[in-house]
């Protein structure tokens, strides 16, 4: 593999080679999960066999490592430098726009805000030699012997699938951001409620988690467990709200509250039922379908609610 080679490789070549290194990494994680589970799972952002972090890392350490693949030791520092910066960046970035960590080591010893750690970056620095020295020896030859108007029509290919499942993921990814931001306003609203109105009586709530239990020891099918603990969910929520309404006319007949702070709080309470009827369950499903692909997810904005949602899929 000579270094001229790699300074002239064309645009298409680049992208077959980003492709190609992003189903390799769809492999690898998916096949790790797949015998760890006992079953098929499919990992990845998105629906498709490709998981793209794998193709811009490798891309990015064949960069990095263009004038030093002689020497071993430059290959590791330089493509763990690389690789980590490139995991480190499009973590942040994600989690901006999503709120939602979709990996995360913060359970590791030298991590850096859950996003990159220490055995992560040096087995990253390792890839990069294996990736140099041996992997993209064969892949480099079998891209550049491959006529030019295969290697176009397969990348455009490639590309518009791309396009659309990036399209469709990222959509999921919004959905998720949005019921996180309304499950958690909800929950806020229904905590900011109960705390006004404990002064009159105390709320006592039957506790999800026991009764889910309960539900768990059934021998049900995974689907079934799902639609029963969403349905609790649903059943848990609207208890909440019928409570504090009740207790809003309460308060509003011993004139505790004038008419304009009863219609203030029941026109609110109003607005959570109407949010609540539109999310529907197919929505819930959705979501969960995206959950299941990336199960290491984690919110530090939503924590809470992205846990209840987890706990429907349990």
């Amino acid at each position: 593999m000579e270094i001229q080679n790699l300074i002239h490789y064309t645009v298409w070549d680049w992208l077959m080679f980003f492709y190609i290194y992003s189903f390799i990494g769809w492999v690898w994680e998916s096949g790790y999960a797949s015998v760890g589970q006992k079953r098929f799972v499919n990992r990845g952002f998105l629906h498709g066999p490709i998981i793209p972090i794998y193709g811009f890392g490798a891309i990015g350490i064949l960069i990095c490592t263009m004038g030093v693949r002689e020497n071993t030791a430059l290959i590791f520092i330089f493509g763990m430098i690389g690789a980590t910066a490139l995991e480190y960046a499009t973590g942040w970035t994600m989690e901006k726009i999503f709120h939602v960590k979709y990996w995360d080591y913060s359970n590791f010893k030298y991590n850096l805000n859950g996003y990159i750690c220490l055995p992560a970056s040096i087995a990253w620095g390792f890839f990069s030699v294996i990736l140099v020295k041996v992997i993209n020896v064969p892949i480099q030859d079998l891209v550049l012997q491959v006529k030019n108007v295969f290697t176009e029509l397969a990348v455009l290919i490639l590309t518009a699938a791309t396009a659309v499942d990036v399209h469709s993921s990222v959509g999921e990814a919004l959905d998720l951001k949005e019921m996180l931001e309304k499950l958690s306003e909800s929950k806020e609203y229904i905590k900011r409620m109960q705390k006004r109105m404990e002064v009159v009586s105390a709320v006592r709530l039957e506790d999800y988690k026991e009764r889910r239990a309960k539900q768990a020891k059934l021998l049900i099918s995974q689907k079934e467990k799902f639609e029963r603990n969403l349905a609790m969910f649903r059943e848990i929520r609207t208890k909440q709200l019928n409570e504090l309404l009740e207790k809003a006319n309460s308060m509003r007949e011993n004139t505790l509250f004038g008419n304009d702070e009863f219609r203030q709080i029941t026109d609110g309470i109003y607005k959570q039922f109407t949010e609540m009827a539109g999310r529907r369950d197919k929505d819930f499903r959705r979501i969960a379908k995206h959950l299941k692909r990336n199960p290491t997810a984690a919110s530090e904005k939503y924590s809470e609610a992205l846990e209840r949602i987890k706990e429907l899929m349990e």
